[in-house]
């Protein structure tokens, strides 16, 4: 058993593909025996992702900045962290492998903060994205663009992009000894 750390959404009302992903990637986290690590709280997709995982026998550990406590809902364990960089070490600390969902300004901050540790060897834990519905087209091609020109060099060997939250379990697992 591991902890996977999910990056998500906590917006409600996105499109129903993304919900389904994001209950599909709980129901796998939770059948394989791991536990989330996540954002915290019910909202969004975030919320779709824990309870799916509870559902499926897996914990829900949400990781909240003292500033969003009050949106503290459902989580088998609560940590509250000082402020969102705070919360981001807590989260790669507690986590033996990552996955981002679609989700906005904080999630492209929290997957591009653990691509980054991994690229500056800070850690060595496996990171996927679930592509959904083509979601990440402009990240992955500034990826290739940062790389072709020349700012940086294997990063996109750094993380995987899965079509579908299976594809990133699958990916994911071997590290953790599954």
């Amino acid at each position: 058993m591991a902890n996977i750390c999910v990056f998500s959404s906590s917006s409600n009302g996105v499109a129903e593909c993304y919900q389904q992903a994001a209950a599909e990637l709980g129901r796998l986290i939770g059948q394989y025996g791991h536990d989330l690590v996540y954002g915290g709280s019910n909202l969004g997709l975030m919320g779709k992702v824990a309870r799916s995982v509870q559902a499926n026998g897996g914990k829900a550990i949400g990781i909240l900045p003292k500033i969003f406590e009050k949106v503290a809902e459902g989580e088998d364990e609560l940590v509250t962290a000082e402020d969102l960089r705070h919360r981001k070490s807590i989260m790669e600390l507690r986590s033996q492998g990552f996955i981002a969902l679609p989700g906005g300004i904080g999630t492209l901050d929290e997957i591009a903060d653990v691509i980054t540790s991994r690229y500056l060897k800070i850690h060595n834990k496996p990171v996927a994205i679930i592509n959904t519905n083509n979601f990440f087209e402009h990240f992955l091609a500034h990826i290739e663009k940062v790389q072709r020109e020349k700012f940086g060099k294997g990063i996109s060997s750094l993380f995987y992009v899965a079509d579908t939250p299976q594809g990133a379990i699958d990916y994911i697992n071997p590290y953790l000894g599954n």
